[in-house]
């Protein structure tokens, strides 16, 4: 059924400031279609990753995944209908907005707008980046992992987790239950395309993450965010189950963009397993509560009395 993340929507009440960070910090490339109003953002040779639109009320995030054709769109459109989700055709402004052949969306359990797309076109010209960086991995010897991974916090656990997994057929990678409980799922061999969280507070965007070619890009983003440290939202560290090693940046809306290098790929040999907790080391993460961040860096000492130790994945960094 679904393919991949392939592009996500952003309304926001900043939207010099996003663009100010997307390019200059995070290295994309902008795309202004109305100053003030509509931007696309740019991580790889198609033509958006990001839809930006200016919005007065309060930001939001959905996202855009794709299928492989029109009839896997349909098919999958009656499939939501039958789970009670009704999805609605795009209309032409959006289509050509998002530069998409078709599209349906509907809304997710928990509100969030989901988009079902197909024929992601190429833009008209190569990516160049906002700054001099290696690129951002969306590809792995020819299959498309789409931009990254979405985390959400869930007012509803148990609706979301349905929808995303039995209806929409996402594929449960592994799962924690200490500091909060979190399902991470996928649908290609990137570890996971989507984590829903239970943590208690209400339903909320956690973060979005990007994955850089080349890990010296990781370090100088981390540098520039660094100018301004109330803008780190989570500390340098490496997860335990994709093996990311990232910063998570506060966005202008306040949900946080995970800065990440070398995920880890997985196949159908993949083993559903407990972590033992979400990062080996280091992502110290300033928005918990005392206990629950204490707790967190107790599972990091305990991990660390371990050993345990993951291998880096091999990655298409190059040298200009």
């Amino acid at each position: 059924m679904i393919q991949a993340l392939s592009y996500v929507l952003v309304s926001t009440p900043a939207m010099t400031a996003w663009l100010q960070m997307a390019t200059t910090l995070a290295g994309l490339e902008a795309e202004v279609l109305q100053p003030g109003r509509t931007a696309r953002l740019r991580i790889d040779a198609k033509c958006q990753r990001f839809v930006l639109q200016a919005c007065h009320g309060a930001p939001t995030l959905g996202m855009g995944y794709t299928v492989r054709d029109g009839d896997a769109m349909q098919a999958l459109a009656r499939r939501l209908a039958d789970a009670g989700f009704a999805c609605t055709p795009a209309t032409e402004d959006e289509l050509t907005l998002r530069g998409v052949q078709g599209m349906v969306h509907f809304r997710d359990p928990d509100g969030y707008r989901v988009e079902i797309a197909h024929g992601l076109r190429d833009g008209a010209t190569p990516f160049a980046p906002g700054r001099p960086i290696g690129g951002f991995r969306t590809q792995a010897g020819g299959v498309d992992l789409g931009m990254g991974h979405t985390a959400l916090l869930a007012g509803n656990f148990a609706a979301m987790r349905r929808l995303y997994h039995e209806v929409l057929g996402f594929e449960l990678s592994d799962h924690a239950s200490r500091p909060f409980k979190v399902d991470f799922f996928h649908v290609n061999p990137r570890h996971h395309t989507i984590g829903i969280a239970d943590t208690g507070s209400g339903p909320g965007i956690y973060h979005l993450m990007i994955e850089y070619n080349c890990w010296d890009d990781v370090g100088r983003a981390y540098d520039l965010a660094l100018e301004q440290p109330e803008s780190i939202g989570v500390s340098l560290g490496r997860h335990a189950n994709d093996h990311v090693t990232s910063f998570y940046l506060r966005t202008p809306d306040g949900w946080m963009l995970e800065l990440g290098w070398a995920g880890r790929l997985i196949g159908p040999d993949w083993q559903v397993t407990e972590l033992p907790g979400l990062s080996l080391w280091g992502h110290d993460r300033s928005w918990l509560p005392a206990d629950k961040r204490a707790q967190a860096r107790q599972m990091l000492r305990d991990i660390a009395a371990t050993g345990l130790r993951a291998p880096i994945a091999p990655t298409e960094c190059e040298n200009p």
